[in-house]
């Protein structure tokens, strides 16, 4: 696909290898943290009377945080092609990323499917794959939800597959067609909220609808900066130079979801904590531990606002903004684990 920036290349990238790495490094780590979180707070005590088995209680937790990375990545990806067309190159890693990442994301939908019926049923994952199980566990709002993610994964799979043919071809997608592929991605993130504690709550319209809210914001938020990372970090396919354009393009958005996020979490809350004694129990714990991380996050980001941004395309700017999204990076897997463990943690009201 065309750019309509010549192909400048500013200094060298990080090592791909090393980024990859390092990323993996940090995922494995938000994978500890939200065992631990689990064993703490007691969310990893099973949910029914019968105990479906360690595969269960342990996996189900852990499949949900990978499911929740990779949405998130997914919808990242969406994002940056969003913002940064016309420039092809940019949008063509966004394309070849979303063919990666939406297969991963809908085999770990399926994991988390079956894992669900196991954990409901208090049956383990052998007996839960019965005819029979099934008829019973897809009568259930959990399994139509994760059904719909599972769907929407395919969905931008073929969208994402469709669209780098045409480009191959000379067709260049528009900003429409890219606008539809994201809003496709985040709203597969939504129907979970329909079917966790938030649609149990007295208010549940406003539980449920605050925390599609939160969780459309967070994943543009989320999502965007860890791709454009990658993007100024380590993808020589794409100059220093467009990613910083799409980074900048991603600030002013990334206000407002920081915005978007913090009062959604604060009514979403307010909803599941209503007495000072709830503040002190291991759900409002966990949501103490979550708004520190995000009060953390909004710091990294007045931060790449203020400076690191409009220096990422030198070379000692790229360093420090590279040092920063790192940390950030760590903070923001580390705040999805404690979101994954806070949904598994039983709220008091």
């Amino acid at each position: 696909m065309p750019s309509t920036a010549p192909p400048t290349a500013v200094g060298p990238r990080h090592d791909p290898g090393v980024v990859a790495a390092l990323a993996v490094l940090v995922v494995v780590a938000g994978a500890a943290l939200v065992v631990a979180l689990l064993v703490v707070g007691g969310g990893s005590a099973p949910n029914t009377i019968a105990d479906p088995g360690p595969l269960t209680t342990t996996g189900l937790p852990l499949a949900r945080y990978a499911q929740d990375l990779l949405g998130v990545a997914v919808v990242g990806a969406a994002l940056v092609a969003v913002l940064a067309h016309p420039v092809g190159r940019v949008v063509g890693r966004c394309l070849r990323l979303l063919t990666t990442l939406a297969p991963a994301w809908a085999g770990v939908t399926v994991a988390v499917y079956v894992l669900t019926a196991s954990d409901l049923s208090g049956r383990t994952v052998a007996q839960v794959l019965t005819p029979q199980v099934q008829r019973a566990f897809l009568s259930l709002p959990q399994a139509r939800a994760h059904l719909v993610v599972l769907l929407g994964a395919v969905v931008v799979l073929a969208a994402a597959g469709l669209l780098r043919r045409r480009a191959r071809d000379g067709h260049e997608p528009t900003p429409r067609t890219l606008a539809a592929v994201l809003a496709l991605a985040a709203a597969a993130l939504v129907p979970p909220a329909f079917a966790g504690h938030s649609a149990a709550s007295d208010a549940h319209e406003l539980a449920v609808g605050s925390l599609a809210v939160h969780v459309v914001a967070a994943s543009l938020w989320v999502g965007g900066l860890a791709v454009l990372a990658l993007l100024v970090l380590a993808d020589r396919a794409v100059t220093v130079t467009d990613a910083a354009r799409s980074a900048a393009s991603f600030s002013t958005l990334a206000l407002w979801c920081v915005v978007v996020v913090g009062a959604s979490g604060l009514l979403n809350a307010s909803l599941r904590v209503t007495a000072p004694a709830d503040v002190l129990s291991a759900y409002g714990a966990l949501l103490a531990v979550k708004a520190a991380g995000l009060a953390v996050l909004v710091g990294f980001g007045h931060r790449h606002r203020s400076h690191s941004i409009a220096r990422a395309v030198d070379g000692a700017g790229r360093r420090a903004f590279a040092r920063l999204v790192a940390v950030e990076l760590a903070v923001m897997v580390a705040v999805v684990a404690v979101a994954v463990a806070l949904a598994r943690t039983p709220p008091p009201v």
